[in-house]
């Protein structure tokens, strides 16, 4: 038997004599309820049936006060001819489940009517001068004034219902004192049934659970178990168990041993393995400075030479003013100067400026473990232009327009960092156009504050109409070394893996919406503002 089906068989038994006891508890509860009620109605009826007798008994005083002092005003008043009759009627309501007294109030209604009638004649025959007539009246031992006939009834009307009322309160007592004997029983059954219980439990549960918990602490305490308990209910399933986990524990300590072993072994190459890594870390880092340092000499280079070169035109045009030439030939060379080589000089200075942020970059993410970020509050108009001058030429060489919509919103980040962001996907975009069609490339904000992602985020877009990306490269353009279109532009296909990098540091997010043959979109979604400001 089931350890649950014994619990059951043990609840069950002084359970079910207690729901019996409770169930006549309820009832002689109700039944008491019942009968206090009914005892409470029978007073009540009895009170409402003596404020009905003292206006009555008033109305006789006054008619022979009045007729004492010759003022007929007090006698049969309206008004309390009407709380009277109220009166009755609340007391007909009480009793109107009691055919007996509704009929016996009919009959009080006709007395307190015929006694009315008196002491409005009686009225009468004050205001009209004849108090002589109504004091021989009232000298009449038999006369109507008498209260005889309305007191005769509306005794029989209280004497019948206090021996209701008596009757009740022998009823309330009854069922009180059954009450309480079935109370007593009803303590002294669950003190039985509890008795009962802790019995059986101890005798058939309690000592194999004993055997059980000292078999628990011998496996806690590595000792070895008794013997086995008998039967097929939980508890012995419970001890089954134990004495399988003590078998699976010292087996386990076997094993254990040995992957002790094995695991300090493996521990002792992983530390020569973390050992070589770390030298390859600072060899690649090396490395990177190393190149980075060798690219900055030529960009130095071209910015001292193109400041010399500036400087070498300005030269040229004061001498050119002191040639002798038509004023029409100096204006021409000068614009050529001033729109030719001074134009292309801006470019070379700010895509210098660019490739020496862009090695900064290189530095810092090669050290991405344990280089911080700087995040400030970045003009993101500023920042597109100036990526748009720096690759001026190249949007120039492929006839392309680009436009910066509207008011671009700040962003909270590292500015060298989000800076490369938006100049790989301006280049990318740049590179990739559609040679067929005129290129077109759009910068823009979404609307609304953290349109698309979420509260706190800005999203920026950079949109092309170039060649579009195929759907099934779509999962691939964020992973490393993925060229989409190799045959279209150079480079190692590294570029929007490091976009996502830097944009997933600065707890941003970075997806594209693309079809072949018609364009690319570019989302990236940045803090709207510092963590932690409101």
């Amino acid at each position: 038997m089931k350890l649950l089906t014994k619990g059951l068989l043990i609840v069950a038994i002084p359970s079910l004599f207690e729901l019996v006891l409770l169930a006549s508890l309820l009832k002689t509860q109700s039944d008491a309820e019942e009968a206090e009620r009914w005892a409470a109605h029978s007073a009540l009826v009895m009170n409402k049936a003596a404020e009905v007798r003292e206006p009555m008994l008033l109305e006789s005083s006054r008619i022979r006060n009045s007729v004492i002092v010759n003022d007929p005003a007090p006698i049969s008043r309206p008004e309390m001819w009407a709380d009277l009759e109220i009166k009755v009627g609340e007391l007909e309501r009480l009793v109107e489940d009691n055919a007996e007294q509704t009929r016996s109030i009919l009959s009080i209604r006709e007395a307190i009517a015929s006694y009315r009638a008196w002491a409005d004649s009686a009225r009468e025959r004050m205001q009209n001068g004849r108090r002589d007539e109504l004091v021989r009246q009232l000298h009449d031992e038999q006369g109507p004034h008498r209260l005889a006939d309305f007191r005769s009834r509306l005794n029989k009307f209280i004497d019948t219902e206090r021996k209701l009322g008596d009757e009740r309160n022998e009823d309330l007592q009854d069922v009180r004192e059954s009450q309480t004997w079935l109370l007593i029983a009803a303590v002294l059954g669950s003190i039985a049934a509890a008795v009962m219980a802790s019995y059986a439990f101890t005798r058939n549960i309690g000592t194999r659970v004993a055997i059980v918990t000292d078999n628990a602490r011998r496996l806690a305490d590595g000792q070895a178990l008794a013997e086995r308990v008998r039967g097929s209910d939980e508890i012995s399933m419970l001890d089954s168990v134990l004495h399988a986990t003590s078998e699976r524990l010292n087996d386990a300590n076997r094993r254990a041993q040995a992957y002790r072993e094995e695991i300090e072994g493996h521990a002792r190459e992983l530390a020569d393995v973390n050992a070589h890594l770390r030298q390859q870390t600072q060899d690649n880092e090396m490395f990177i400075y190393s190149v980075s340092h060798d690219l900055r000499s030529p960009l130095v280079n071209l910015q001292g030479f193109s400041k010399e070169i500036t400087h070498a035109t300005r030269d040229l045009a004061a001498e050119i003013d002191k040639l002798n030439l038509a004023e029409v030939d100096k204006a021409r060379i000068r614009g050529m100067i001033e729109d030719d080589i001074h134009t292309s000089l801006r470019f070379i200075q700010n895509a210098v400026t660019r490739s020496a942020s862009i090695i900064d970059a290189m530095l810092r993410l090669s050290r991405a473990g344990r280089v911080e970020y700087q995040p400030v509050m970045l003009d993101i108009n500023v920042m597109a232009q100036r990526i748009v001058d720096a690759m001026s030429g190249s949007i120039r060489g492929k006839e392309a327009a680009v436009e910066i919509q509207g008011a671009l919103p700040q962003a909270w980040g590292d500015p060298t960092a989000i800076e490369q962001v938006f100049g790989n996907l301006v280049g990318n975009a740049v590179n990739y156009l559609d040679p067929k069609r005129p290129g077109r490339i759009e910068l823009g904000c979404l609307s609304g504050n953290g349109a698309g992602t979420g509260e706190g985020l800005n999203t920026y877009f950079v949109r092309d109409n170039g060649l579009g990306i195929p759907a099934t490269h779509m999962s691939k353009m964020f992973t490393a070394f993925q060229r989409l279109h190799g045959n279209v532009a150079q480079g190692e296909g590294i570029g929007l893996a490091l976009v996502k990098r830097v944009v997933e540091r600065h707890g941003g997010k970075i997806w594209a919406e693309s079809e072949e043959g018609v364009g690319t979109t570019f989302f990236v979604a940045l803090p709207a503002q510092p963590p932690g400001a409101v």
